[in-house]
């Protein structure tokens, strides 16, 4: 245990050395190279507006470019001449008039008018680590290419690797889950994809990783808070805890739930600790009020209502029904999938190789995300077009936990397929 809580001690410097020195050091990108784009960036923007909707008729997604072109607009903000500043303090320019309207606001940026600084130091915003370099190179059209090559191809590797460490259950579980939260369209968005990346990334290194211990495996735990809470602005960041979540109960088959509790702790205290250490950073430098203004949102997301219709109950079903989706075609799917299912779970029940163990560990597990919900309740409520997707996890663990009452001997026997 001392070993553990030094490698922790020790990991909180220096991981927050390296994301100031990487951030500063792309900072330093000359802004003229990074706002030769930008231009062809707006138009991009323009044409699909704030909330476009992508995917199949009857289960439609909406991509979050509001939250993008924030992301971009800082990335073009950045004052290449005081790289340190830039890092720490983070601007974007909002216009003087329709400032909502965070499309406007880049274009207003690129013609160099009607805007003013705002200061958005309350996030690390390591997203732009890859995204200013990117920039320099291409437009927004382009980084959503890369991105959705880098995305792919990680679920490629993630996909194989699990199949071939933890098997076609626990694989097909977690497929379940992607297709779930609608992760195959979400290469055309920054904001949403970062945090699987950073998920599927970490558990990867847990999956590849030869004599595991759990001692190791909990400093990794920590480490993906801290990169989740370095990446993300609160998109969906329960997704990265539960892919290492799922790796881990495949991977450690003698897993308490005392265990999953310690790991959750873990990797809670990596994210918060990390993400409190940019508040202190801009504190004591560029930002005097960083901790004050900080901890306001924290109480805006946590506790105030936004309208009539808002309390935490609220913001946990319309999470709910986000996941489940409101297209009738839709719900209609998803009967007939539950139908099939169902019947395909009464056929191969069985209470003889039941893990009990394993099944509260699952549920635990599924139910991690409303418990999200009910906390960060105004958060969840009036960014339900995202956040919804922490319920990946739900997905995953109530299908392996109901896998534990099939007699998979039985499935192999009769399909000659799961494992």
């Amino acid at each position: 245990m001392f070993k553990l809580v030094w490698n922790v001690v020790l990991a909180i410097p220096i991981m927050f050395a390296i994301f100031f020195l990487v951030l500063t050091v792309v900072c330093a990108i000359p802004s003229r190279t990074v706002y030769s784009n930008l231009y062809d960036t707006v138009v991009t923007l323009k044409k699909e507006g704030l909330y476009p909707s992508v995917g199949f008729p009857w289960r439609k997604i909406v991509l979050d470019n509001f939250t993008d072109s924030v992301m971009l607009n800082i990335a073009y903000s950045v004052d290449s001449s005081d790289p340190i500043r830039s890092s720490i303090r983070t601007i974007q320019h909002d216009g003087d008039e329709n400032s909502a309207d965070q499309i406007l606001n880049l274009e207003k940026l690129f013609q160099k008018r009607d805007v003013h600084e705002t200061v958005y130091e309350r996030y690390w915003h390591g997203y732009l680590v890859f995204l200013r370099p990117l920039l320099a190179m291409t437009s927004y059209s382009g980084v959503r290419i890369v991105l959705s090559i880098m995305l792919f191809s990680i679920f490629g590797v993630f996909m194989y690797t699990s199949w071939k460490h933890l098997g076609i259950r626990v694989t097909f579980g977690l497929l379940i889950g992607f297709v779930a939260v609608d992760f195959f369209w979400l290469g055309k968005s920054m904001q949403l994809s970062n945090v699987f990346m950073s998920g599927m990334s970490g558990a990867l290194y847990l999956l590849r990783r030869k004599k595991l211990t759990f001692s190791h495996a909990s400093v990794v735990f920590f480490i993906v808070g801290g990169i989740t809470s370095y990446l993300d602005v609160l998109s969906s960041p329960l997704v990265s805890l539960g892919l290492l979540l799922v790796v881990l109960v495949g991977l450690f088959r003698t897993i308490e739930l005392k265990n999953v509790v310690f790991l959750c702790a873990l990797w809670s205290i990596g994210y918060t600790s990390l993400w409190s250490a940019k508040w202190l950073l801009a504190e004591r430098t560029y930002v005097p009020n960083a901790f004050s203004v900080g901890y306001k949102k924290v109480q805006d997301r946590t506790m105030n209502g936004v309208d009539a219709e808002f309390s935490r109950k609220n913001a946990v079903m319309r999470n709910f029904y986000q996941l489940r989706g409101y297209d009738k075609r839709n719900k209609v799917l998803l009967l007939v999938l539950g139908i099939c299912y169902a019947l395909f779970f009464l056929r191969y029940f069985s209470l003889k190789t039941v893990e009990y163990r394993k099944v509260v560990i699952w549920v635990a597990v599924a139910i991690l995300p409303y418990l999200w919900y009910f906390i960060a309740a105004e958060h969840s409520y009036i960014h339900v077009l995202f956040t919804y997707r922490n319920q990946f996890i739900t997905v995953v663990g109530a299908f392996l936990a109901s896998a534990e009452f099939i007699n998979w001997k039985r499935v192999r026997k009769n399909l000659k397929f799961f494992t």
